[in-house]
């Protein structure tokens, strides 16, 4: 104990994380590289913590003994984390790390920023190690709502949660089918709304959802009454896991073009038929003219034969003698080529 006491401890990796489900819940892991005196020996300390962050106040909140931890009990090693990383319903929104030299971005989320949320001052555990990372400039004003008791905090907090179904909440979420990012500043102008009733919340079923699936999730929860946060947890419940506004827009898209192949297909067999008709209406015409051309040749012949016959010294036309010739060509082939 004596030697932990003499211990020279400083932060080595930062990483918080953002919930996805409840707006305002943080956590926050914090790796501290703890040196015996004399540098001796030296090992690594982490600890995970949990804070309540909303618009008034930010305080921590002990972890619940059932939950998932971002951090294991039994870690062995050193943890990696970077922004963007998900565990389960966790998103990280801030990774240091001076040991495996994490990019940090230059300036904190605005929930992390003290000039935009001055509330941090409330969770020293959190706000210095922050200030470690970003060497804050030093923070003279505070608002007195944050200069209050903590105790007073945390009954005021507990009130409002016990009349939340009679007050007015500010929604979060956004357009996009995907889960945002919490801890993103919202803009002053937002309108506010009041919560969904419980009872109201719990009747809707899948069947009710399901209508709304072509449009944007925020349209789909103005329809069933509701926020965006509270959509997406009941498409949770039912395994939805991603609103499929997207899915059924491209699926729409798809069928649409094949609607316009299909058309155009149909449009050139139609065509296709119209030139064979045009070409069986010519073969026709062609076999008309034929067969008219055979008769007239017939009718020819027999009023030459009744001249021969009147006048059996005349001889036959050129014409004539021009048609017997073809006439004994084709009996010759045919007698040569009997398959022809």
């Amino acid at each position: 104990d004596a030697a932990a006491a003499a211990a020279v401890t400083t932060l080595s990796a930062l990483a918080v994380f953002a919930s996805t489900l409840h707006q305002g819940a943080v956590r926050s892991v914090h790796g501290y590289r703890v040196v015996a005196m004399g540098g001796r020996c030296a090992w690594d300390r982490w600890v995970e913590r949990e804070f309540a962050f909303s618009p008034t106040s930010c305080r921590e909140v002990p972890l619940p003994a059932a939950a998932p931890r971002i951090l294991p009990v039994e870690w062995r090693g050193r943890p990696a984390y970077r922004e963007g990383q998900v565990f389960g319903t966790w998103r990280c929104v801030l990774a240091f790390d001076s040991i495996a030299a994490v990019p940090l971005p230059p300036t904190p989320p605005p929930m992390l920023c003290p000039f935009r949320n001055p509330g941090l001052v409330c969770v020293p555990s959190l706000y210095n190690d922050l200030y470690m990372v970003y060497q804050f400039q030093k923070f003279q004003q505070v608002p007195e709502l944050v200069k209050r008791d903590s105790d007073e905090k945390s009954t005021r907090l507990d009130a409002e949660d016990k009349t939340c179904d009679v007050e007015v909440k500010e929604e979060s979420g956004s357009d996009s089918d995907e889960d945002p990012q919490s801890g993103e500043e919202l803009p002053a102008h937002v309108a506010r709304r009041r919560r969904a009733k419980k009872q109201h919340i719990a009747s809707i079923t899948l069947a009710d959802i399901a209508p709304y699936f072509h449009l944007p999730i925020r349209e789909a929860s103005r329809a069933l009454k509701i926020g965006v946060s509270i959509l997406k947890q009941k498409c949770r419940q039912y395994g939805i896991p991603r609103w499929p506004h997207r899915k059924i827009k491209s699926l729409d898209s798809l069928i649409s073009d094949l609607e316009v192949n299909l058309k155009e297909t149909s449009r050139q067999r139609e065509k296709e038929r119209e030139k064979e008709k045009e070409k069986e209406k010519e073969k026709e015409k062609e076999k008309q003219e034929a067969i008219q051309a055979l008769a007239k040749r017939k009718r020819l012949l027999e009023s030459e034969k009744e001249i021969i016959q009147q006048k059996p010294a005349l001889d036959l036309m050129a014409e004539t003698k021009l048609f017997r010739e073809d006439v004994f060509k084709r009996r010759y082939r045919a007698k040569r080529l009997p398959g022809h």
